[in-house]
């Protein structure tokens, strides 16, 4: 069976990453067997050549990032989603994906849960167990890890926007999934695909954390997402 290796699940979500969550959105849509397991932080670097999750194991082998993992597993288990798509189709969808994976990630996830010392101490302690106190020790560590995370936010330039700018970026992105959506009841038509997987998974990272920011409430107002976003939970419970 796959494991799918991950921080820990949080707010009715499969994992408190984006990442994470679109691998186990597509196994799961893609009818996959697999076993989610919570991988340390205290060993992720020794675990992960990136240093980074999702990874997963199968048979034996490691297989790294969350697009070549997709790649793998329609390779191992055949592209239940996307045969029937054209061409056009998968640019069309690539582009959406890279629009949400290397634009909306970083307004709407990195900006919202590291800039700001209030989310930040309400997103600390998604890390730990329900009712318990992040150790002192989670604490020094998440402290260096925003750090880091923070300084690759200012290398990409994101973190380097004003506040408005940032929200602009973010506004420009969310009412280009809610146009292209339109009333269609996917991402690219009746069906899902792998491309749902993720702008799915970027979407409820965005409108269903729990604390307060101008960007959860405006993609919030886009019904057809919301209601994009219901008919995935209601159709594979994730």
């Amino acid at each position: 069976m796959i494991e799918i290796y991950g921080f820990v699940p949080s707010w009715g979500l499969p994992d408190i990453s984006p990442f994470v969550t679109k691998v186990v959105n597509y196994a799961t849509m893609a009818d996959i067997p697999f076993e989610y397991k919570i991988q340390p932080l205290d060993s992720l670097a020794s675990k992960s050549p990136t240093a980074k999750l999702p990874y997963i194991v199968d048979e034996g082998s490691q297989v790294n990032d969350s697009t070549t993992i997709v790649h793998h597993l329609k390779k191992r288990f055949g592209d239940k989603l996307d045969s029937h798509l054209s061409a056009s189709d998968h640019a069309v969808g690539l582009a959406f994906q890279r629009l949400v994976e290397e634009n909306l990630y970083w307004s709407g996830v990195i900006y919202a849960r590291w800039r700001n010392d209030e989310v930040f101490s309400v997103y600390l302690p998604s890390f730990v167990a329900p009712g318990e106190e992040p150790a002192p020790e989670l604490v020094e560590a998440m402290g260096a890890y925003r750090q880091k995370i923070w300084g690759a936010a200012s290398g990409h330039g994101m973190g380097l926007r004003a506040d408005d700018d940032v929200l602009t970026n973010f506004k420009a992105d969310i009412d280009a999934l809610s146009d292209f959506l339109a009333d269609k009841p996917f991402l690219l038509g009746s069906e899902p695909t792998s491309y749902d997987a993720t702008v799915y998974s970027t979407y409820r990272h965005i409108a269903d954390v729990p604390w307060d920011w101008a960007g959860r409430d405006y993609a919030r107002s886009k019904s057809n997402l919301a209601g994009y976003a219901t008919r995935m939970q209601d159709r594979f419970g994730v």
